[in-house]
């Protein structure tokens, strides 16, 4: 059936009537015109209900999707309420990265137990479903139900008399640590995803199940009623991806051989865990691995905190032609790594928390003396992290000039403080080298007894991608006109290095300073004309560019100054003509951000976004306002000295997003009106501009859909609510941190008739809402770290309840209302 089913799906996408997305994979797409058609044809039997749940719904409709919102209240499904008694499908669809939404209760508690026709439901992503009514298990035509990403906490126990279930999906629910008992009686049950749940043990029989084709987990326990590992090889028809957990668990080797691994040809991907690195019986571990040999055809294995010394004959034995991806994660008692470098296929392997190796030699490489077949000759990526006392790294032996990463592309090293001498020195492919923390490791090797670079030659056409932290040892690899293809250098923790080398990448394009407490100055020639993006964090003594370096700097389109360059009093606006993104943060002496005489303020025509956070001694913008037509993001904060903000806000007609926080000497700012097309406007620590609220024009902006206002702007709020200032259209209103903050009076929110978010948050001291009420347009109110609202809007029984009882969603701290 599945088979038949990717047969369908791949024929419309080689007739491109569906479409890979191109900004969202795996997804796909359908083109406007199709879907149109799709909608016409499907019409009489398939049903997309829209965002405010306002169509009615056809009674003979069998398929039924909407748009997951938020907060999904009962309105929405309304149209329901009629009667579906046909619909065989409730399939909420997520447009949203988020899988933390909610629901209204009436769904799993009302509604769901209406569709007892239905095949297949989804509560997908709906954070506060934490249980399902009992009768579902009237549902017996059910063969689909997904709860991924639910606060599940148990299954009823009639989810086993649905004999016809062949889907079940729950995977990341954190909260479920149990499956029904009978589970065994699901006889039809082709699909069960249990990833990242709670799940303690599995129940016992899971072998019965001979209709299973896949089962992402199998978690082995200790208790009579959990199943063991032998119930595994009952199921014939495992594929996909399979992981087996707690196998300390396991109580004899024979057992883990009955699982029968070695005869599940659909399997491509297999992890096996042990629930502890600190083993108890080294021998037993080795026994259970040896027998847990899984089938040629897989592709990809992880093995995590395997705790025996050795390792079984079939790990890294080349008939194992398919495996492409290997992950070998905290083996606390070996001493040597497996010899996977005969893995003809494999192409990322990555190694980490091996506590006791000291050396990588001939073992590694799956060569014993002699060099018969060249190692690792797919080997794309190679990582090895957090290990601790690996001090060698040696080549293999035998191997004439055949290099042993002939294909590797990217090598990552991490946190291996004892790793000495050098990289492997002939690395012909390797585009991106990535080491960390690795403080006696040394870019010098040693031929005919003369210390050269290493990795020169090898990586001098290749190397595109360099990033370097916490090795003083690797200061030379900075030299890099040695290498031309680079493109990104990003340099961390240099506490030896007070100038960049002199001769940089005629191709560099990211350039990245972390933490370099030492660095004084740029190279005198300046930096390569191609950069783009040029991040500076932590770098207080470093002097920044010159005038004459930074006018050379004419592709330069992100800049990021982050606790840096101390000396730097004023920036120049406008030298760069292709720059579109400044971030300046934690600048002690900066004083002004400026436009020198002769500077070219169509160099500013990019700037899509300033943020300047945290420098104490700025003082004033440029006089007569910002030139920046295609600003979209402005936000200033923390500056405690700024008195003045730019002129002529009103001009910056591209502005979409304006933050000001946490400026108590500003005293006016926009008093010929806020941008006019402003969406989202934040006032916090402001506590001066009273008097200029009423120049802003907030009721003109009818694009306004988000107003945050927090602490020390107080007297603003009670401006805007007494005037009525805020326009109608606005959507969402944020007050937070206003500790004085006792009541809201008036009608000042009544008129805001598009509203529909409210929030409070850390207002301790309010306690009552307007008497007038609140907008009845509000569809959620939220109310956080404010205990005293908390306590009087309590459900039913807090004096302000009648005032909020009509909202649809309540969020009080973790309790949502809906």
């Amino acid at each position: 059936m599945e088979e038949d089913g990717e047969d369908y799906f791949n024929e419309l996408v080689s007739r491109s009537l569906i479409q890979r997305s191109r900004t969202m994979v795996p997804r796909f797409t359908m083109h406007d015109l199709v879907n149109d058609l799709a909608i016409f044809v499907s019409r009489e039997f398939c049903f997309r209900m829209d965002e405010e749940g306002s169509h009615e719904v056809p009674e003979r409709v069998r398929h039924l999707s909407y748009a997951k919102g938020r907060f999904d209240a009962a309105k929405k499904f309304q149209p329901l309420n009629n009667g579906v008694k046909y619909l065989r499908t409730f399939l909420p669809m997520s447009l949203r990265k988020s899988n933390w939404d909610y629901v209204s209760s009436k769904v799993p508690n009302d509604l769901l137990p209406t569709l007892k026709c239905s095949r297949a439901v989804s509560l997908a992503g709906y954070r506060n479903i934490s249980s399902l009514p009992d009768c579902i298990g009237d549902h017996i035509h059910l063969r689909y139900i997904d709860l991924s990403y639910t606060a599940i906490k148990r299954l009823p126990d009639t989810v086993s008399s649905l004999y016809n279930l062949q889907t079940l999906l729950l995977s990341h629910c954190s909260s479920l640590v149990e499956l029904p008992v009978n589970m065994r009686k699901l006889i039809n049950l082709r699909h069960l995803d249990i990833r990242d749940t709670g799940i303690k043990e599995m129940p016992v029989q899971m072998g019965r199940l001979k209709s299973l084709r896949t089962l992402t987990a199998y978690v082995l326990g200790t208790s009579t009623r959990s199943g063991g590992i032998v119930e595994l090889g009952e199921l014939p028809s495992l594929g996909g991806k399979l992981s087996i957990l707690n196998l300390e668990n396991v109580m004899e080797a024979t057992d883990a051989l009955r699982a029968k691994l070695k005869d599940k040809k659909d399997l491509n991907e297999i992890e096996l865990t042990w629930g502890n690195e600190d083993a108890d019986d080294s021998m037993k571990e080795r026994r259970v691995l040896e027998s847990l040999q899984p089938c040629v055809n897989l592709v990809e294995l992880t093995i995590r905190s395997y705790g025996g010394t050795s390792f079984p004959n079939w790990l890294g034995d080349s008939s194992f032609s398919n495996i492409k991806v290997m992950r070998l994660q905290g083996f606390s008692t070996c001493w040597a790594l497996p010899p996977v470098g005969q893995l003809p296929a494999l192409k990322e392997l990555y190694i980490e928390r091996m506590k006791c190796v000291t050396s990588i030699s001939a073992e590694f490489y799956g060569v014993n003396g002699t060099y018969l077949i060249q190692p690792f000759r797919s080997l794309k990526r190679l990582e090895f992290r957090r290990m601790p006392e690996w001090e060698e790294w040696l080549p293999s032996p035998g191997r004439g000039q055949c290099p042993d990463f002939p294909r590797l592309e990217e090598l990552v090293l991490r946190n291996c403080p004892k790793l000495r001498g050098s990289l492997p020195d002939h690395l012909p492919c390797l585009k991106k080298l990535y080491v960390c923390d690795c403080g006696v490791l040394h870019e010098m090797a040693t031929r005919d007894g003369v210390a050269v670079l290493a990795n020169t030659e090898s990586l001098r056409q290749s190397l595109q991608n360099l990033e370097i932290r916490g090795c003083p040892g690797l200061s030379s690899l900075l030299e890099t006109e040695l290498l031309p293809s680079l493109s990104t250098l990003g340099i961390q923790i240099f506490s030896r290095t007070d100038c960049l080398q002199p001769h940089l990448s005629s191709r560099l394009r990211f350039l990245k300073l972390h933490n370099c407490g030492s660095l004084l100055s740029f190279p005198r020639n300046g930096l390569p004309t191609t950069l783009k993006s040029l991040q500076i964090i932590n770098c207080r003594r470093l002097e920044f560019l010159s005038h004459e370096m930074m006018a050379k700097l004419t592709s330069l389109q992100h800049l990021t100054l982050w606790n840096s360059c101390d000396s730097l009093r004023s920036f120049p606006l406008g030298v760069f003509p292709e720059l579109s993104s400044l971030q300046i943060q934690g600048s002690k002496n900066l004083e002004s951000l400026s436009i020198g005489e002769g500077a070219d303020v169509e160099n500013l025509t990019h700037l899509d976004r300033l943020w300047i956070h945290y420098c104490p001694n700025l003082v004033s913008f440029p006089h007569g306002g910002l030139p920046t037509p295609n600003l979209a993001r402005f936000a200033v904060g923390n500056c405690e000295n700024l008195k003045l903000l730019p002129d002529r806000m009103h001009t910056l007609t591209a502005l979409r997003n304006l933050e000001m926080f946490g400026h108590p000497n500003v005293e006016s700012f926009a008093e010929g009106g806020l941008p006019p097309n402003l969406q989202s406007f934040r006032i916090s620590g402001c506590e001066k501009p009273r008097p200029s609220v009423e120049y802003w024009g907030l009721q003109r902006l009818v694009s306004l859909r988000t107003f945050r206002i927090g602490r020390g702007s107080e007297d603003v709020l009670e401006t805007v609510l007494k005037e009525r200032l805020l326009p109608t259209t606005l959507h969402t209103l944020q007050i937070s941190g206003m500790k004085s903050l006792k009541s809201l009076e008036g009608t000042g929110l009544q008129h805001l008739t598009s509203l529909q978010e409210l929030e409070f948050s850390r207002c301790n001291s309010l306690q009552f809402l307007p008497k007038e009420g609140l907008p009845a347009s509000l569809r959620l109110l939220r109310i956080m770290s404010s205990s005293s609202l908390e306590k009087r809007c309590q459900e039913k029984t807090g004096e302000e309840w009648s005032k909020i009882a009509h909202i649809p969603c309540i969020q009080m701290g973790n309790q949502v209302i809906i």
